[in-house]
């Protein structure tokens, strides 16, 4: 095989080389090929003794190697595919060719056996020096990158000189000795250091005096008061590590000098267990914060936690023993404490030990895990006692677990007041839940704990009843409450599924029925048909609905027709539903599926990867009938009927638009598709329009929704993290179309709220909202 090598930077060849960005499919993966080069300074000297790092494409490790005298590297037996390589000398680091990050390297193809040629240069560097007063000698020195990630580091000299050289950009400095960290100038704080800009071939000078500082040291010991010798320590000062110390034999350590100041935390573990803080805690959070005092020594002592022991026995209100109940012993800090369990015994003891020191909550539940008791003799966890347990503690929580209430649930017709018999109830609470059906007219769930219960009714599956919304419930020990559930009666639809072409019964065709104006495809569908094609829907609510037929394997979906398929839902059939009948839709004729496949790329022709393609439009519940664009902004689509399909474009960077750019999806360019065939729809996104005001909320979180008046379709989504002061959102979305807004948030310790705008109950009353062609609508919106 032969091979050549081009002397400038960056550039690579190879025998059978793919160019990073052209539109080819990535190389398979094998092993054997080489990745060589030379490593020189701007000025064409060999840098020797340089790391280099060869990376996959999706910044996977794969080998690392040194330069030798003359600047040469190689790898061998890399896999092929994408190789990206940095390079580092002296703390410079690099992405090849000259980037300073790992999304601006150039991803380099690698073919089987191939050979890869990289000679790389470092670029012209600038300078970073001064002189730091009052300081040790030989104290280390980081210039951190502000514009670029970097971290340089350099020692001064015995008079307090110090120079760094660094890539052109902008830095941060940092100066660190024995226990301290200190930001020029004269800062503790990395976000109150002074930014410094370094040009080529320019010294830029930065000098600091040290600032006031004490000493902190203490002693470690086991448990039983013997020394805990050669643990490693750290100190803290927020969430920044600022020095560290080992214990020698007698488990005395020091820090040395410290920046006089409060807030420092200090951390230690043994034999790889987890962080202990000082004082014998688990968690930065509970530990002391030190404070030292200019010329003072201050002194952290500590000692190894013991784990505790909880135990105790659980019995009913009668004395009985309560066994087979699980104790779950839950900690108040889930970001750094542990959960432990245990099992009621036949005399209703339980026992947990190794527990951590730390504040702890106790939950007992059945062992079906449908009803919750959080001791003592609570229904919730925000009224449990915090059960404290400290370094050795052995803690007794004994409780009673009290009788419960239960629910009475009847059911009646929403319109007549009829009794409806035949159903299941479902009620849950949090930790607490029950269930239980009949089939007569009435249900009883017993054994709740006391408090508020969502309650759900589900008719027996041969009836033509809805299952009920979610509604409140309260439950009180020891008494019956009696709840009365109003039932809807819905219809069915039955249908039959055939081969277009031969008449062939066709199994596993299933249906989803929407209505027009009110969005797109949910993620799920319906009951299928059966071996001979047959199949009636599952009950829905009256009303006049299009039936989208979702394809088995070899068929492509469909909009169900009177006489065949459809992409479009407007030239779908009509099917009514009328309650306690079940209506006949007609027949899905299935046809061979197509592929709809391109290209999605900018308007300079630049392809955009993580776009999403799909043909209906997918609300928060996630992605549907969908796909995304890959690197090469290619997408494909498949499983279409050979109809023309309106296709949905969207990203984080583009509002969403149907082909043809527009919002309205009945408006949309259809793209044809052919059985058995592919069709090429290349798309390039815009954005022209937007959505901006203020939020006025009751609380933190909240997000709004931008739905097109004409289809329901969603169409625009706005977060409250991404909001600016006082609310401010601008949400793009494709111009001149008419939206609906909605508004969602969670309440503490509540459900959610949902409305429309204007003090509207839902999207058939929402106020429509005029989007321009052009430019930004303003709309103000206050929520709750």
């Amino acid at each position: 095989m032969g091979r050549f090598t081009l002397a400038r930077l960056g550039y690579a060849v190879v025998t059978g080389l793919v160019v990073a960005g052209a539109l080819a499919a990535p190389a398979a993966a094998a092993a054997g090929g080489t990745v060589q080069g030379d490593f020189t300074t701007i000025a064409g000297s060999p840098i020797a003794d340089a790391y280099v790092t060869a990376y996959t494409a999706d910044d996977e490790w794969l080998a690392w190697a040194f330069t030798d005298g003359q600047g040469h590297y190689r790898f061998t037996g890399l896999p092929a595919g994408g190789i990206k390589l940095q390079f580092d000398f002296n703390n410079l680091q690099q992405w090849s060719p000259g980037r300073r990050t790992s999304a601006d390297a150039t991803v380099y193809q690698l073919a089987s056996g191939g050979t890869v040629t990289v000679n790389e240069q470092q670029p012209a560097t600038g300078t970073i020096a001064g002189h730091f007063t009052g300081s040790p000698s030989y104290f280390n020195v980081t210039a951190y990158g502000v514009d670029a990630p970097a971290a340089v580091g350099g020692y001064t000299t015995e008079d307090g000189n110090w120079s760094i050289d660094v890539f052109p950009g902008t830095y941060r400095v940092a100066f660190t000795w024995e226990g301290a960290k200190q930001w020029a100038v004269g800062s503790v704080s990395e976000a109150d250091a002074a930014v410094y800009t370094v040009a080529v071939g320019q010294t830029t000078t930065v000098d600091d005096s040290k600032l006031p500082t004490g000493t902190m040291a203490g002693r470690l010991t086991k448990a039983d008061g013997s020394p805990l010798a050669d643990t490693w320590l750290d100190l803290h000062r927020g969430p920044d590590m600022v020095g560290g110390a080992v214990t020698d034999a007698d488990g005395h350590y020091t820090f040395g000098e410290v920046i006089a100041g409060d807030g420092y935390t200090v951390s230690f573990y043994v034999d790889g267990g987890p962080n202990q803080w000082i004082p014998s805690v688990r968690s930065q959070q509970q530990a002391t914060r030190f404070t030292v005092v200019a010329g003072e020594a201050t002194t952290a002592d500590d000692s190894l936690i013991t784990p505790g022991t909880l135990h105790g026995r659980l019995l009913g209100e009668d004395g009985a023993a309560k066994a087979g109940y699980s104790a779950d012993i839950l900690t108040d800090d889930q970001d750094n404490g542990m959960n432990y369990s245990a099992t009621t015994g036949s005399d209703g003891s339980w026992s947990a030990d190794g527990i951590e020191p730390g504040d702890y909550r106790v939950a007992f539940r059945t062992a079906d895990w449908q009803r919750t008791q959080w001791a003592y003799g609570k229904g919730g966890e925000a009224d449990a006692t915090v059960i404290k347990v400290g370094s050795g503690g052995d803690v007794t929580v004994d409780d009673t677990w009290l009788t419960g209430g239960s629910v009475v649930v009847n059911a009646v017709d929403a319109t007549t007041g009829a009794p409806v018999s035949n159903f299941c109830v479902w009620v849950s609470a949090g930790d607490s839940s029950g269930d239980g059906c009949s089939t007569g007219s009435s249900v009883t769930v017993d054994d709740l704990s006391s408090g508020v219960y969502d309650l759900y009714v589900t008719p027996d599956s041969s009836s033509y009843y809805l299952s009920s919304q979610s509604q409140s419930v309260t439950v009180t020990a020891k008494q019956a409450t009696t709840a009365t559930v109003t039932l809807v009666l819905g219809g069915r639809v039955s249908f039959t599924a055939k081969d277009h072409a031969s008449g062939a019964a066709v199994e596993q065709a299933c249906g989803i029925f929407r209505e027009l104006g009110h969005g797109g495809l949910g993620d799920g569908y319906g009951n299928c048909t059966d071996e001979a094609g047959n199949v009636t829907s599952v009950s829905i609510a009256p009303g006049t609905y299009e039936m989208f037929a979702v394809a088995p394997d070899g068929y492509g979906h469909q909009w169900v027709g009177t006489t065949g398929g459809t992409g479009d839902q407007k030239a779908a059939a009509r099917i009514k539903v009328k309650a306690g009948r079940t209506s006949t839709a007609p027949a899905v004729l299935l046809d061979k599926p197509g592929t709809i496949t391109g290209v999605v790329s900018d308007a300079a022709g630049a392809p955009l990867a993580d776009v999403n393609v799909a043909f209906s439009a997918w609300g928060d519940a996630g992605p549907g009938w969908d796909t995304d664009t890959d690197e090469h902004g290619v997408y494909t689509i498949d499983k279409l009927g050979p109809y023309g399909w309106p296709l949905l474009f969207g990203s984080r960077n583009y509002p969403r638009e149907w082909s043809g750019h527009n919002g309205n999806r009945f408006q949309a360019e259809p793209v044809p598709v052919v059985a058995g065939g592919s069709t090429t729809y290349n798309f390039t996104p815009r954005t022209t329009a937007s959505l901006k005001g203020k939020v006025t909320a009751p609380v933190p979180n909240w997000r709004i929704h931008a739905f097109n008046a004409v289809t329901g379709d969603q169409m625009g989504t706005f977060d409250a993290y991404l909001a600016g002061p006082g609310g401010a959102y601008e949400m793009p979305l494709a111009g001149d179309q008419k939206v609906k807004v909605d508004w969602s948030y969670y309440q503490d310790g509540g459900p959610s709220v949902r409305g429309w705008y204007k003090d509207a109950a839902d999207i058939d009353a929402a106020t429509k909202v005029a989007i321009p062609a052009q430019g930004a609508k303003k709309l103000n919106l206050k929520l709750g």
